[in-house]
């Protein structure tokens, strides 16, 4: 029995309903597929997808799967390198304009993590710009103000819910992922449950995004994505 990792790809052979079935069987990216950040960072490898972030990368490198619908049903199966590091993201349509973030999942070491992205795309470029201005004089953007909280424009990212992850790292974690509506909830390993109540998930998704930590490395597998 083959080992397991973590992705999402378009397959020919999906039923109805099945927006994504891979599990790596092909030696490259499935159709559809594209990848950001430092070129050749995601390869298949026996029949799992990937993906090694240099120490020296700031932002790690994504693979990008395109969805559609609205409530959606994600499953896979991922393994972290020993320090544990994973971001699964769900993108759609922003209700403050454009495409955006809009579920996180992520698992870093020891911990399970539901959040959600809020305000406008403008807010986004501009932080991104004034966190690149930063780093070349090796300085980080500071926390964001009241004043900013307080605006709605204003782009940042809220963690909805978050425990101590029952999986360990360098072990294979099938993940189970329900959006419905506003309400998301993620399934570990057939035992450990966290729910969470969001106020941006209920519009059509655009893509499915895995992301890798600095210095990290992540194998997906068992990708599959429904509408229920």
């Amino acid at each position: 029995m083959r080992s397991h990792l973590l992705v999402l790809a378009f397959c020919s052979s999906t039923f109805a309903g099945e927006l994504i079935h891979e599990d790596f069987t092909a030696a490259g990216l499935p159709k559809g597929w594209t990848t950001g950040g430092r070129a050749n960072s995601w390869t298949v490898v026996e029949g799992a997808l990937q993906g090694v972030c240099a120490k020296d990368d700031d932002h790690g490198p994504a693979v990008f799967a395109p969805l559609t619908g609205r409530d959606l049903a994600v499953s896979c199966k991922v393994k972290l390198d020993e320090k544990g590091n994973c971001l699964m993201l769900i993108d759609g349509e922003s209700a403050f304009g454009g495409s955006a973030h809009l579920l996180r999942v992520s698992i870093y070491g020891n911990t399970l993590a539901l959040a959600q992205d809020r305000g406008t795309p403008e807010s986004h470029i501009q932080q991104g710009k004034l966190r690149a201005a930063l780093a070349k004089e090796g300085k980080k953007v500071p926390p964001p103000t009241v004043e900013q909280l307080a605006d709605p424009q204003f782009y940042r990212t809220e963690r909805l819910a978050s425990v101590p992850l029952q999986a360990q790292p360098g072990t294979w974690i099938k993940l189970d992922v329900s959006l419905k509506g506003n309400e998301v909830t993620v399934v570990v390993n057939d035992t450990q449950k966290l729910s969470a109540q969001g106020t941006v998930f209920d519009v059509a998704k655009s893509r499915l995004v895995f992301l890798i930590g600095q210095g990290k490395k992540l194998q997906i597998d068992d990708v599959r994505v429904i509408t229920p």
